[in-house]
């Protein structure tokens, strides 16, 4: 017998790992008849409620000819609702499957159950910390701590596939798959198998053929905003906002982005930052300038403790414009925040001369 509890927020690991312990307990050849999958993906009352009732139901029904039976409850929502748990029929439930694996399951009898979320202070989840195996993925919550759990992963990928990561191939990577687990291996496979024999992953590699996460799109936009590439911040401002992005979110992002061009602009002609055209950390070197500390240091956010490869990107966007450019661009920015939300223009069409008017050279 195994009981097995598998949660975290880091959906893939979850998964995977839940995917591996039913192989171990179920072999892929038997699983046709030894294994009963049950949906716990649910939205309703009704649907939890039918969930369980079939849970409890596999677990108390003999394996077919008496052999070994494997129920694994899949991707449980129950536990991260905030209702569903509330309800007295799911409440009661939740309370005879907690009871059944503190009795034991039948002899020849497994059950893995897999979860997103799990409220730590229930009933349930200390049942299972006490009688089975609790197994946690979590990420952290904040992306500054997500960065180096998933930068490792990234490196021990590549590195598995005996692969070199030249430069800020690995930065530029992090940067368009973002924090989420299931597409940084999912683009990770892909890259390997571009790259092929070569041996090593360089900037334009990635560039070719890593495809940006839902975040990451935004930051391609800005990036081409920023770069002054016309042709390109257009197709993606478009792909945005077909998308369903939001006009005005999209304008947040753009005023943003000008707010630290300016700022960033300001850093370099004070000579206080010099930033270089390659890639690598030494591409970016802040001055010793003692009223540059004494401003930084009274910055609710460093500008020197930001990651190098951030400070590279905005910098060498920042060379792109003027100072005299981007107060230009300031005054733009405001007429077409207010005509956004006042005129009966269609946004996208304001969006688009927007960006037209900020790329074109003064």
């Amino acid at each position: 017998m195994a009981i097995k509890l598998i949660h975290g927020t880091d959906e893939y690991m979850v998964s995977h790992h839940a995917r591996n312990a039913v192989n171990a307990l179920c072999p892929e050849t038997e699983q046709a008849l030894g294994l009963e999958v049950v949906n716990g993906d649910v939205k309703t009352i009704d649907e939890a409620v039918t969930a369980l009732k079939t849970c409890l139901g596999a677990l108390r029904t003999v394996g077919l000819f008496g052999g070994q039976k494997t129920v694994w409850l899949r991707d449980v929502s129950i536990f991260k609702d905030k209702n569903l748990p509330k309800n007295e029929a799911v409440k009661g439930l939740l309370g005879n499957l907690a009871d059944e694996i503190t009795k034991g399951l039948p002899d020849g009898h497994h059950l893995v159950i897999s979860t997103a979320g799990v409220d730590k202070r229930s009933g349930f989840y200390k049942t299972c910390v006490a009688v089975a195996e609790v197994e946690a993925y979590d990420l952290p919550e904040q992306d500054y701590n997500k960065r180096p759990i998933i930068k490792d992963r990234a490196q021990k990928l590549f590195a598995k596939a005996g692969l070199r990561v030249q430069g800020g191939a690995l930065d530029l990577f992090l940067e368009k798959v973002g924090m989420d687990t299931r597409q940084l291996v999912m683009e990770a496979e892909k890259l390997i198998l571009y790259i092929g024999d070569r041996g090593e992953i360089i900037v334009d590699d990635v560039k070719a053929i890593t495809s940006s996460s839902a975040e990451a799109i935004t930051w391609d936009f800005t990036d081409a905003l920023g770069e002054r590439r016309l042709d390109e911040a257009l197709k993606i401002l478009r792909q945005l906002l077909f998308q369903g992005e939001s006009p005005v979110g999209v304008m947040f992002a753009i005023e943003n982005l000008f707010q630290s061009l300016t700022q960033f602009r300001a850093y370099i002609d004070q000579d206080w930052l010099r930033v270089g055209s390659g890639y690598g950390a030494q591409a970016v070197q802040w001055s010793n300038d003692p009223d540059m500390k004494d401003l930084f240091d009274n910055f609710p956010t460093d500008p020197r403790k930001m990651h190098w490869f951030r400070v590279s990107k905005i910098g060498q966007q920042a060379k792109k414009y003027s100072a005299e450019e981007l107060g230009v661009c300031r005054k733009r920015l405001l007429e077409t925040h207010e005509q956004l939300v006042s005129s009966g223009v269609p946004q996208q069409l304001i969006l688009e001369m927007l960006v037209i008017k900020l790329i074109a050279k003064v």
